[in-house]
Parts: C-alpha cells; sequence; structure tokens
C-alpha cells in the first residue's frame, strides 16, 4: 500500500538535504517518515506520534541532539523508541556522551543507506526491549 504503513521513523536534522535524503532512505525501506528541524520540534512532535525509532543528528542549533534524546527519555519515559545518533562526530568522547543522554545507535555521515537500513531494522527487532522499566 505505499508509504505510510510501516513503523514510524523520525529524523531530527536542522539541513533541509539530509531531511530529504533520510526520507528517501527511509520510505525505501517501508517506514513511515517525518522530519523536523530541532529538538524543540520533536518534542512538540512526540506529544501526538510515537516513532519507534528517531534519527538523532547531533550538531543542532539551540538544543544538541545528545540534549534533546535526553529530554526525549525523560520526557517521554514509556515510548518504546530507539535514537540513533546521525553523525560526522565519531570521537571517544561523543560515543560516550551520546549513549550517556539516552542513545542506543551511531550511524556515520555520510550515510549509507544499506547500513543505515540494516541499523533500524536492528532497533526494530528490539524496540521492546528500548521500553524503561516502571
Amino acid at each position: 500500500m505505499g508509504t505510510g504503513q510501516g513503523p514510524l521513523v523520525v529524523g531530527v536534522d536542522d539541513d533541509a538535504k539530509s531531511l530529504v535524503l533520510l526520507k528517501r532512505i527511509v520510505e525505501s525501506g517501508g517506514y513511515r517518515f517525518i522530519g523536523v528541524s530541532s529538538g524543540h520540534e520533536l518534542l512538540t512532535l512526540l506529544k501526538t506520534e510515537r516513532p519507534r525509532v528517531i534519527l538523532m543528528d547531533v550538531m543542532l542549533p539551540q538544543m544538541n541532539g545528545f540534549e534533546a534524546s535526553l529530554r526525549v527519555r525523560t520526557g517521554f519515559p514509556q515510548l518504546p523508541c530507539a535514537v540513533i545518533y546521525v553523525t560526522a562526530r565519531q570521537s571517544e568522547e561523543d560515543l560516550r556522551g551520546g549513549i550517556a543522554a539516552g542513545g542506543n545507535d551511531f550511524v556515520l555521515k555520510p550515510v549509507n543507506r544499506e547500513k543505515l537500513l540494516s541499523r533500524i531494522e536492528k532497533w526494530l527487532g528490539k524496540a521492546h526491549l528500548v521500553k524503561t522499566a516502571v
């Protein structure tokens, strides 16, 4: 039935070209996609949508991707959702900071279609495990 049937994946990136690329890749994998350009837009969206995966750019204006991830985890603790950072940053410090902020995985830019889809599939299979225990 085309797009709109699979699990929802949300992309967060302040670069419109990056969102177009993510949308193309995600929808080619059979998933629904919504793109937003900031952490604030993401937090507003989560009041009405329940994505299974969030693709989070790290270098965002006002609220960076790590801070946005932390706010997702603290503000929506029941959301069974994986956060995958999509970033060019790959230092040990960045990786540790991202995981500490509630992220689950990293995909490096420039984005490789097969790698991104395999990470999404990996976390969709584990989404029930991502939910925090009450």
